[in-house]
Order: C-alpha cells, then sequence, then structure tokens
C-alpha cells in the first residue's frame, strides 16, 4: 500500500467536508463513515491483516483508520443536519477530526516504517 498516497485521501477527504461547509452542501455521510471501501481499510483489512497477523503497529493502524472515517461520519451527519458551527470545531485544530487525522497519518507513517524495515 501506498501510505503517503492514502494519508492524501484522508486528507482530500477532510478538504471535502470543508468544501462542503463552505459551499452549504451536504455530503454523503454514508460513504464518508465506509472504512472498509477505500483503499487503506481494504488493504488493512486484507493484505495487511495477512502479512501482520497480531501486530500491535498493524491493530493501531486499523483502529486508528476506523475512527477517523467514525468521525468523519460524523461531521458529515452535522453538515448535513445544518450544524456547521460543530462541524467547523471538530476539523479545527484540536477538534476531534483534526486529532484523528493526525493520528491516522501518524498511524500510517509508523506501519509504513515497520514494514520497510521488516523488507530491508
Amino acid at each position: 500500500m501506498d501510505f503517503l498516497e492514502q494519508t492524501q485521501f484522508h486528507n482530500r477527504i477532510c478538504d471535502t467536508l470543508e468544501t462542503a461547509m463552505a459551499d452549504g452542501r451536504t455530503v454523503d455521510a454514508a460513504a464518508v463513515r465506509a472504512e472498509r471501501t477505500c483503499a487503506a481499510g481494504q488493504w488493512l483489512h486484507g493484505e495487511g491483516h495477512r502479512r501482520m497477523p497480531g501486530s500491535h503497529l498493524h491493530l493501531h493502524c486499523l483502529e486508528a483508520h476506523r475512527d477517523f472515517h467514525r468521525i468523519a461520519g460524523q461531521v458529515a451527519d452535522q453538515i448535513n443536519r445544518g450544524a456547521v458551527a460543530d462541524a467547523r470545531r471538530a476539523v479545527r485544530n484540536g477538534g476531534a477530526l483534526a486529532g484523528a487525522k493526525a493520528d491516522l497519518a501518524a498511524a500510517f507513517r509508523k506501519l509504513r516504517v515497520a514494514m520497510e524495515t521488516s523488507a530491508g
């Protein structure tokens, strides 16, 4: 899996949510929440699980990914309900989604380094 590409993909989810807030548009909350449908989710639940069974780094990454999509889905729900102020708080630095995005990026980085080290 290309961890940098997946970090950027998840950052774009946040950008999409921010754009929806700015434009007053709704978002597909179910699609945002679907953590097993993006490439990272498919890899984490498939090949990543097979390559690193029982690995704490893999489990941490899986949980960070799941949390990111859960929180992003909550923000999407807030946007769709018109609770834009709450959604903005979640996206800002120190907010729930900003924290989940940072945690996911860190988990991707740690897993990438571990895989490069074990392969090398």
